[in-house]
């Protein structure tokens, strides 16, 4: 082989090295598989958790527009720092972190049960199911807060099924008026 054809071979495998490293950002796949693996279990999983991340988008923005409405316009808000970066991020981070965290531990129960999926599903819909109820719960109060008085019987409505469901899962809620985002 001549001393060409090798530094060829060499250039051309450091030049497929860096653009595999460069498009397919090996970081970036390394923490997506491990989000994966922790939260998505088994396919069923990804249904509940598009829909609770949703509901999660839904409440901020509600709230956003709730603080809107009360301030005379999102550019009122803005100006007059009712809506800040800063303080809405500490209570999404804070919300968010906390979902994540009970999804995670969801997720690696159903892992290290799996000889008792059963059990670990029937958890895990309890979990979800409250957070979703949660969620629901405080867009409806966003909602109200932001004029939609008529949106009150929604809210009656979701207080009923989740005190049913915590009832028939045998919950008891602490301080409801701890939401991050209220």
């Amino acid at each position: 082989m001549k001393e060409n054809e090798f530094l060829e071979i060499m250039t051309g495998a450091y030049e497929y090295a860096y653009k595999s490293v460069e498009y397919v950002r090996p970081v970036f796949v390394f923490i997506s598989t491990i989000v994966s693996y922790l939260l998505f279990p088994n396919e069923a999983y990804v249904a509940p958790t598009v829909g609770l991340f949703v509901a999660l988008i839904l409440d901020i923005a509600t709230k956003y527009y709730a603080i809107s409405m009360q301030n005379g316009g999102f550019r009122n808000a803005i100006i007059t720092r009712k809506i800040s970066s800063e303080s809405m991020w500490r209570g999404t981070k804070k919300k968010l972190v906390s979902v994540l965290m009970v999804m995670i531990c969801c997720g690696l129960f159903m892992r290290f049960t799996e000889f008792l999926p059963q059990i670990a599903i029937a958890i895990t819909s309890i979990c979800y199911g409250f957070m979703f109820f949660r969620e629901t719960q405080s867009i409806a109060e966003n909602l109200i807060d932001a004029g939609h008085t008529d949106m009150a019987w929604f809210l009656i409505l979701v207080k009923k099924k989740k005190k049913e469901f915590m009832e028939d899962n045998d919950i008891s809620e602490g301080n409801d008026s701890n939401d991050s985002t209220r």
